[in-house]
């Protein structure tokens, strides 16, 4: 006997949609949060001079180690002295605004969703991720070439702020050749790589820009941030394998479950999502990852009437309408400005490990 059927896609049926939107980009507080702090002991030092003072730019003094040898039993130290060596890097900060609009009441009016609300959450997202893609950036010196950032493949710099790749001393590149144009799309992170990276941070010591890090319970931590790509790979070293297997937490909790990254010999390994690719010399697509130390960044907020703080951040959210009160239109404000620490020349507290990756 005939039935009435309503197929798949008929105008017959009703189409739901959800009042509140799940953006798969997710609220998040900027990545580097975490590394955030106030004092000298902190991986990324906030200053807050220019928060309530006028200016857009801030000079923080560095000193380099004593060297000298000092003196022997009755020897006269008067007059042989040793003069600490100062120097001075500068930071310079800048306004950062982005904003949306809704086109009027009838189109809030016809939408499921809150447009209003969603166009305010859409703002706070934005200024996390461009804050995070930012500090990525500066650390490894070069905007590089992944695609879906914020910041564009053109980005050169912020506020003044220029970008800087590491010093040779600060710098370690995979492959036997130890060089960029040596290194190949084969050499790529691993336990082994670490291990090298190591020595040569520790070597620093006997030079003026030795790596100091934190502490965390009376042990030393040394945050090595790698590109998801460095993660993939490190993932297939068996020694990283067999070191979470044998090292790790018994049971459902190992890292290999629960997908936390681990240690690796006082290593303390992160993921960052905008950690940066880029093109060698030698035409090697390569992947950059950092170990950070104790002042590696330099990050400073200006003065914004009634910004509030949150993920690490000053920003302020701004409601504005327009045409008789029937568009609304949201903004956020923030001045800032950040970079990699600097000391006479070459990096204070970063270390750079160049890599290629599996594609």
């Amino acid at each position: 006997m005939p039935s009435i059927v309503v197929p798949t896609g008929s105008g017959l049926s009703p189409i739901h949609v959800m009042e509140q939107v799940f953006s798969h980009y997710g609220e998040r507080d900027n990545w580097y949060s975490r590394f955030i702090g106030t004092g000298p002991e902190s991986i990324i030092q906030k200053i807050t001079n220019l928060e309530k003072n006028k200016g857009d730019a801030v000079k923080v003094t560095l000193f380099a180690k004593l060297t000298g040898p000092g003196k022997d039993g009755d020897a006269v130290l008067e007059s042989n002295e040793e003069a600490p060596v100062a120097y001075q890097d500068t930071l310079y900060i800048d306004q950062k605004r982005h904003a949306d609009r809704v086109a009027g009441a009838m189109t809030n009016q016809r939408s499921a969703v809150n447009l209003y609300t969603e166009a305010s959450m859409l703002l706070g997202t934005w200024g996390r991720d461009w804050m995070s893609e930012l500090i990525s950036v500066y650390y490894a010196g070069r905007r590089g070439t992944r695609t879906g950032l914020i910041l564009p493949t053109s980005f050169t710099g912020f506020a003044g702020n220029s970008l800087q790749t590491s010093d040779t001393a600060h710098t370690l590149w995979a492959g036997a050749a130890g060089t960029e144009a040596g290194m190949t799309a084969g050499d790529t992170f691993s336990t082994a790589l670490i291990d090298l990276m190591d020595r040569q941070i520790n070597l620093l010591i006997n030079s003026g820009t030795p790596m100091k890090f934190p502490k965390r319970d009376g042990e030393e931590v040394r945050p090595l941030k790698i590109t998801p790509e460095q993660w993939y790979d490190l993932q297939r070293d068996p020694a990283w394998v067999a070191a979470q297997q044998n090292a790790g937490e018994r049971g459902a909790k190992n890292n290999l479950f629960t997908g936390s990254k681990g240690r690796w010999k006082g290593y303390d390994i992160f993921v960052d999502p905008a950690g940066v690719l880029f093109t060698t010399s030698g035409s090697i697509t390569a992947a950059s990852a950092q170990v950070l130390g104790c002042q590696s960044g330099l990050l400073a907020f200006g003065g914004v009437e009634d910004a509030t703080e949150g993920g690490g951040g000053k920003w302020k959210a701004v409601k504005e309408t327009f045409d008789f009160g029937n568009q609304h239109g949201f903004a956020i404000v923030t001045i800032t400005g950040f970079k990699k620490t600097r000391i006479n020349s070459t990096d204070h507290a970063v270390f750079t490990l160049n890599t290629g990756y599996t594609a």
